[in-house]
């Protein structure tokens, strides 16, 4: 009875002992491997929806620090970044050697040109428009010859001889009032003088000024013709007369 006894209890013990093994087994076969689950393929629709759900912002922060990675990765050699500041003295320097031995204009040279100031009086002195030799002087008292003509005659203006294509100059300025052809003294030019003083220039070619011009002394306004046939004899020569108030006077008392 003992022997049946103790038989019953060892193979109750080793029925036991291979359940527990056989449970363990069954586990372990059917228990998922992590490795299965990391190594699983993404399909294309997966990896669409991850794209729309990543932020704008991964992206510009990687390109940021794909950048900032690049120019670490640079020389030491490299050419370094111009400041703000050391641009600024840069140009402050270059515009100071650029000034140098520049004169500097003051306020009153910067004002605008005026015109000439037309005020003639009998104190003014004019300049030859010409220079050469007095062919017919000026005379209002008593005749003087003229050659071409073979008479004697008065004379409102003074002859003086030039060579054709000799510059004419303003003797004073003046204004153009006017710009006619007379047989006698060809193209003549009568400038305002002011205070009812006039200007007459006579036979020119090649005007350089016209009615209305304001004319400063010294500017050439025409240049010597050919005489006319009143002064042939005489030759080539500029005719020069004064007015006050219309009545001719001596422009030899206003020159030097």
């Amino acid at each position: 009875m003992k022997n049946k006894m103790a038989k019953y209890i060892v193979n109750s013990l080793v029925l036991a002992a291979m359940a527990a093994v056989g449970i363990t087994a069954y586990q372990l076969g059917t228990s998922p491997e992590k490795k299965d689950v990391l190594e699983m393929p993404v399909s294309v629709s997966d990896e669409e929806e991850q794209t729309e759900q990543t932020p704008m912002l991964d992206a510009g922060t990687s390109l940021v620090k794909a950048d900032l990675e690049e120019q670490a990765d640079e020389p030491a050699d490299a050419a370094p970044d111009v400041t703000a500041e050391a641009a600024s003295e840069a140009a402050e320097q270059l515009a100071e050697s650029s000034l140098q031995g520049t004169e500097v204009l003051s306020a009153s040279d910067l004002e605008p040109l005026t015109a000439p100031e037309i005020n003639f009086s009998e104190d003014t002195l004019m300049e030859w428009p010409v220079h050469g030799n007095i062919l017919v002087d000026y005379s209002m008292d008593q005749t003087t010859y003229f050659p071409t003509l073979d008479q004697y005659r008065l004379s409102p203006a003074v002859s003086v001889q030039a060579v054709e294509g000799a510059p004419v100059t303003a003797a004073v300025n003046g204004t153009v009032y006017t710009i006619e052809e007379t047989a006698q003294t060809g193209t003549t030019l009568t400038m305002e003088l002011g205070n009812g003083y006039q200007a007459i220039y006579g036979q020119l070619t090649d005007l350089t000024v016209q009615e209305g011009d304001v004319v400063e002394k010294g500017t050439i306004i025409g240049y010597i013709n050919a005489p006319t046939k009143y002064y042939s004899k005489e030759g080539s020569n500029l005719y020069f007369a004064m007015k006050k108030d219309g009545e001719p006077i001596d422009p030899i008392v206003y020159l030097p």
